[in-house]
């Protein structure tokens, strides 16, 4: 891992997701790169063993490569769906809402992604000890 994601990582450490993509934000401000750049440090941390990925209070089945492409399909791919949500995004007044909002709202808005329903995972934290720190 970069010695940037490192840095990222251990101001994130046992955070959820929300804070994983803040710190990721914070460093990359567009937000393809940033998406590209958070999937990358999830699918470091799950080799390394670092994290598990979980849902409503279990842990996600399948291979990391399963896991990570069920979180890829899911997250975002532009700001706007991010930031109102996918069911907004298709209503008319979409952009027109969009625009409306600050910047420092549309940050606070992004982070809440990780905790609607759209999210398909929420980060577990694996201790030095083995121990699990749910987010």
């Amino acid at each position: 891992m970069e010695k940037r994601w490192q840095e990222i990582v251990e101001l994130s450490e046992l955070w959820a997701f929300n804070g994983l993509w803040a710190f990721v934000r914070d460093e990359y401000k567009n937000f393809g790169e940033a998406r590209d750049v958070f999937l990358g440090i999830v699918e470091a941390l799950l080799d390394q063993k670092k994290i598990k990925l979980s849902k409503r209070g279990s842990l996600l089945k399948g291979s990391i490569a399963e896991q990570l492409s069920l979180l890829e399909r899911s997250l975002p791919k532009d700001r706007r769906t991010m930031v109102l949500g996918i069911e907004a995004t298709h209503s008319c007044s979409a952009q027109t809402d969009f625009d409306e909002l600050t910047e420092s709202a549309k940050m606070d808005e992004e982070s809440l992604w990780f905790f609607r329903d759209e999210c398909p995972a929420a980060i577990v934290w694996i201790r030095d000890d083995g121990s699990e720190e749910w987010t």
